[in-house]
């Protein structure tokens, strides 16, 4: 076996056939083949290897006995350590001199390598501090949407719409007097002030009274999902239908007693639980922020030319999930796209995007891992199996073999972060 490392991140390894090795091949070609073979006088799948070779020939042997090699070749690719990390794409075979039954000849296996990128420094990376202080204010947000979701919506003595009431109204929208598509709607539902529509529309129907139809004049915004709409002047003639207002319960503590959690059943005690919860809800934000910034800095200056069909993976998989997606809701891709608020152009471009970025993290990942030497141990191994099978009451087998290869990668990420973040110096 003779590995070459080429340009643009490929590897070829160039395997000696023997006459011994070549003639075990036929003789696995001949089993495989013979089965789906009959002439007359013979039942489908029992002829002799010399009956077989007087019809069609030993040549009509070749490729199958080639692709018996090449599958025999790869696995010696992959139980090759050095190797075997670094293969990203399936390989291609080749045939590197005249195949003839008796003589040794040679066949090759091509395929895409991680590159070796050049890294920047990655440990000892400054990032500034965690931010969890809570303060008053943030609880008592927290406290009203609490009460907000246990509040009920009623019809409103006066039918004028103030901030925070929600309107149910018709409206359909036009460019230069043109009606446009996804622009129009009857009996659509929605909090005025919550920023679902575009900036100016909600303030603007302020005022309004129930039965009341009213011209809203706004400017689409720049960047926007739909492009031909970008920074375009719009119209939208507004029909209000009715107006609710929100009624929440006071905040006491028999309204706290009534929520039945544990170990809080005053107005304080509620006030305390939720500080406590949102801190650790910011700790976990802060230190998400922290990897994020610190990977981020990493990446922005790896020096690499990553191999397209690495970035080709990622980019299918991200494509996928929306395709699966939509799939599901039993709706075009197109369609799913518009309802989150962007299009196909869009789309491609995030994905390839997304793409290049997952394609860059796994390209250092995997060389600071070789470098570092951060494989988990078969101990570390065997721990995150037992642990995940006590905790899914499974059997550590078959955690293994439905989700090992998932559980090693995360090990690996994780021995990655802790490196990176442990060596960080916070500003």
């Amino acid at each position: 076996m003779n590995t070459e490392f080429l340009a643009g991140s490929k590897a070829k390894v160039t395997f000696d056939v023997t006459p011994e090795q070549f003639e075990n091949a036929l003789n696995a070609a001949f089993e495989q083949e013979v089965k789906n073979v009959s002439i007359p006088g013979f039942r489908k799948g029992h002829i002799s290897r010399a009956q077989f070779e007087k019809h069609f020939g030993v040549e009509s042997l070749y490729n199958t006995a080639l692709d018996v090699l090449f599958n025999g070749f790869y696995q010696e690719i992959l139980a090759n350590k050095e190797l075997a990390h670094r293969v990203i794409s399936q390989p291609m075979p080749g045939v590197e001199s005249k195949i003839e039954r008796g003589t040794a000849f040679k066949v090759s296996l091509s395929f895409d390598v991680y590159p070796e990128p050049e890294l920047p420094a990655y440990k000892g990376l400054e990032v500034a501090k965690k931010n969890t202080t809570v303060t008053d204010e943030e609880v008592n947000e927290s406290i009203n949407s609490l009460l907000k979701a246990q509040g009920k919506l009623n019809e409103k003595a006066e039918q004028v719409i103030a901030k925070g009431d929600t309107a149910n109204f018709d409206f359909e929208g036009s460019v230069d007097g043109k009606v446009f598509d996804g622009g129009s709607a009857k009996g659509y539902e929605m909090e005025i002030g919550s920023g679902q529509f575009i900036p100016g529309f909600e303030d603007q129907m302020i005022g309004m009274k129930a039965g009341e139809t009213k011209d809203v004049n706004v400017t689409f915004p720049t960047p926007y999902a739909a492009k031909e709409l970008e920074g375009k002047a719009a119209v939208f003639k507004v029909t209000v239908n009715s107006v609710k207002e929100m009624t929440t319960p006071e905040l006491n503590d028999e309204f706290v007693a009534s929520l039945k959690r544990e170990n809080i059943s005053t107005v304080e005690e509620l006030k305390a639980s939720t500080r406590k919860n949102l801190e650790e809800s910011k700790e976990e934000s802060e230190k998400n922020r922290q990897i994020d910034d610190l990977v981020n800095q990493i990446l922005d200056n790896t020096k690499v030319e990553l191999p397209e069909s690495l970035v080709n993976s990622y980019v299918e998989s991200y494509k996928s999930r929306y395709v699966e997606q939509a799939k599901a809701y039993n709706i075009p891709l197109e369609t799913l796209l518009q309802l989150s608020g962007t299009d196909m152009a869009t789309f491609e471009e995030t994905a390839k995007n997304n793409g290049q970025r997952q394609a860059l993290f796994q390209v250092v990942l995997d060389k600071v891992v070789r470098d570092e030497k951060l494989e988990p141990s078969t101990e570390e191994f065997d721990a995150k199996l037992v642990e995940i099978a006590t905790a899914t009451k499974q059997k550590k087998e078959e955690v293994a073999r439905t989700r090992g290869q998932q559980i090693y990668g995360q090990l690996i990420y994780e021995k990655f972060i802790n490196l990176v973040v442990s060596s960080a110096k916070e500003i």
